[in-house]
């Protein structure tokens, strides 16, 4: 054996010796070395996450008047290139429609010659892409539904009608189910709304005239947008659906003001979050609010991957693969979504 093999020898027969002086003093002070925590039959057990309360934050509007808002028209008034441009084919902006906005939903309802009694009464459409209700005014803020329903295939042709052989219109049921996502400004008292569809101030609230000079007075500018909590309640208040408002009881919150909490007033059923039942796009919307406002994880909101205004998916496509992907995707590829179909009997669909 030369020199240098004894030194080696030597070298490692002293590290060791270390190593074990070392592990038997931690031993007796009370500290594991990390080989032994490695070899543990049973890991530590870990105290799981304290839950949060969803309404113990911010305030809320609940049974107020609805406050005075600058209405979208005014605001196109600086916004209408980059804005008002596009907003009449976005989702949220044509979630109602007056027949003179809409010719290809005219078209639609022509077809149908059971509804030809009823085609000069219709004056809006609800809904726009997978169905289509029929609407007339009914005084200042109210709306008579029709019960017949167009089924719209890709090509925004009618599929098939439901309900079209008995025609009816019912007085009730705008107001007590669809208005608080349909339309802006709805009363708390009356039910009457300020605006069919949905205006700017349904997601950006009370605006202060000044914030030409400082865009941060803005919910949802570039300068306000990292609340989780603020943002996660004011998309939740349409899209968790058959929630309920505790001091109403309807299927809507009372009087949401974008920046509220919305866990003030709304009940929420949390399990909802984990039912396989669910169709996974309503569930994914589900375990994201409850991950933000019961779980505290603010890692991850709406914004970060739907753009509203631009009305497109291109940060959906890139955002990083996260479990709550695996909703909708594969969860070994991420590629393709999984085929579902999305259900509501709020929305009587």
């Amino acid at each position: 054996m030369n020199a240098t093999s004894k030194r080696k020898i030597v070298f490692a027969a002293k590290t060791l010796s270390v190593i074990l002086t070392a592990s038997v003093f931690l031993w007796q002070f009370g500290f594991t070395p990390m080989a032994a925590v490695i070899h543990q039959d049973k890991p530590a057990e870990q105290n799981p996450p304290k839950k949060l309360d969803p309404a113990a934050w911010g305030g809320n509007h609940a049974g107020q008047p609805v406050p005075e808002f600058v209405h979208g028209d005014e605001c196109l008034f600086c916004h209408r290139n980059t804005i008002g441009s596009t907003w009449q084919n976005n989702a949220h902006g044509v979630t109602v429609r007056h027949r003179e906005d809409a010719p290809e939903l005219r078209a639609v309802l022509k077809d149908q010659v059971k509804l030809n009694a009823f085609a000069e009464q219709i004056e809006y459409f609800l809904g726009s892409r997978h169905r289509v209700r029929f609407l007339k005014k009914e005084g200042y803020g109210k709306f008579t539904i029709l019960n017949t329903q167009a089924v719209l295939n890709a090509e925004h042709k009618a599929e098939r009608w439901e309900a079209a052989d008995k025609p009816v219109w019912d007085r009730e049921k705008f107001a007590n189910n669809c208005a608080g996502c349909h339309t802006t400004g709805v009363d708390p008292q009356t039910k009457a709304f300020s605006g069919f569809g949905l205006d700017c101030y349904t997601c950006h609230g009370e605006v202060d005239l000044d914030h030409s000079n400082d865009t941060s007075k803005v919910l949802l500018s570039k300068k306000r947008r990292n609340d989780a909590r603020v943002i996660t309640s004011l998309c939740a208040q349409c899209h968790l659906r058959e929630s309920k408002s505790r001091s109403t009881g309807l299927p809507y919150p009372n009087n949401f003001v974008a920046g509220d909490n919305l866990f003030q007033d709304l009940v929420v059923d949390w399990a909802r979050a984990n039912d396989a039942r669910l169709n996974p796009g309503d569930r994914h919307i589900w375990r994201n609010v409850r991950d933000v406002v019961v779980n505290g994880d603010e890692s991850l909101t709406c914004l970060n991957c739907h753009q509203v205004h631009a009305n497109t998916s291109i940060r959906h496509r890139r955002i990083l693969r996260t479990p709550i992907c695996s909703e909708c995707h594969a969860a070994d590829s991420f590629k393709n979504p999984k085929p579902y179909t999305v259900q509501s009997a709020l929305c009587e669909y």
